[in-house]
């Protein structure tokens, strides 16, 4: 038996990954999906990181989709000791360009100014593939809207201010999971196949008819190889 840490994408919860949750703990396993940030002024992937680990008695096996996979890096910075595999959803290593931080900057500008209702149709379009079903744009939808101002700029200002988790990559001793949705619109392919390359144990997973959210698109087939790769954990 495994225990998951299930670390959720912005600008969600962990109620993203309920359906992929479900099927783990119905194969015998433990499941934490804690909501991010874990407390209220924690605004630093380290802190985040700190917190956590605080809780996580270890060892775990640390899902990251998208935000939560750059947390789960920071996870493996701080306390390798703990993970027993990584898996990356959707993620990338490298840190923000200035271009980025100087976006997201504006995101958060945006989100004070008029709130995640007007911020979401955006990141929809973004986020999920034009061929997404109306259940899951919907449960995208419900988990986005019920977020607070303050949580979801706390999230940014993590995201931008992330130190550049490449220089890892090559240590990390543990088998890697690199899972990336065909149609992500947000991660280039290129840039998952150089992360899977560069850890020591790394494995490339596309999934056909997804976008950057397979934890909410496709979270059948996420369980499967989440339960296959964690199979022979000690």
């Amino acid at each position: 038996m495994s225990r998951f840490l299930l670390l959720h994408a912005f600008p969600f919860d962990g109620r993203m990954w309920d359906a992929v949750a479900e099927r783990l703990e119905d194969a015998g396993h433990e499941v934490a999906a804690p909501n991010l940030p874990p407390e209220s002024g924690l605004e630093t992937l380290g802190a985040w990181a700190d917190r956590l680990l605080e809780d996580e008695p270890g060892p775990f096996v640390a899902v990251g989709s998208s935000m939560g996979g750059y947390l789960a890096l920071e996870l493996w910075r701080r306390a390798p000791e703990r993970i027993a595999r990584l898996a990356l959803v959707g993620s990338r290593a490298a840190d923000d360009s200035p271009k980025v931080r100087e976006s997201r900057d504006g995101t958060i500008a945006f989100l004070r100014e008029r709130g995640v209702e007007e911020l979401w149709p955006g990141l929809a379009e973004r986020l999920l593939p034009p061929t997404v079903p109306p259940a899951v744009a919907g449960r995208a939808a419900e988990i986005a809207l019920a977020q607070d101002t303050e949580t979801l700029t706390a999230a940014l200002a993590a995201m931008r201010d992330r130190p550049d988790a490449r220089p890892l990559l090559a240590g990390i001793t543990v088998p890697v999971l690199v899972v990336r949705g065909e149609e992500d619109a947000v991660v280039p392919l290129e840039e998952v196949k150089a992360v899977a390359a560069a850890v020591p144990h790394g494995e490339l997973v596309r999934l056909a008819g997804t976008g950057h959210l397979p934890p909410l698109e496709w979270p059948e087939e996420l369980a499967r190889r989440l339960l296959r790769f964690a199979e022979d954990v000690p």
